[in-house]
């Protein structure tokens, strides 16, 4: 019997990247939201602000996320 090689894990979306940054969110209408991706689902993602408001967006109206800060 031959062994089979486990493949390196696919992640739907890369949260992983820019958890615990600062990013700008630019939506399709180009509005503009700044803030912390908090969670991030298949379809959502929900975005932390300065002033503790949540903003619930879906990932179809997301045009770029720019990290503000680099992770070092």
């Amino acid at each position: 019997m031959s062994e089979k090689k486990e493949r390196p894990r696919k992640f739907d979306n890369f949260f992983e990247e820019y958890e615990d940054c600062d990013v700008r969110v630019v939506l399709h209408n180009e509005k503009i939201v700044n803030g912390r991706i908090v969670e991030s689902r298949k379809y959502w993602m929900k975005v932390k602000t300065d002033s503790n408001t949540y903003y619930y967006i879906n990932k179809a109206w997301v045009v770029y996320i720019q990290p503000l800060k680099v992770k070092k």
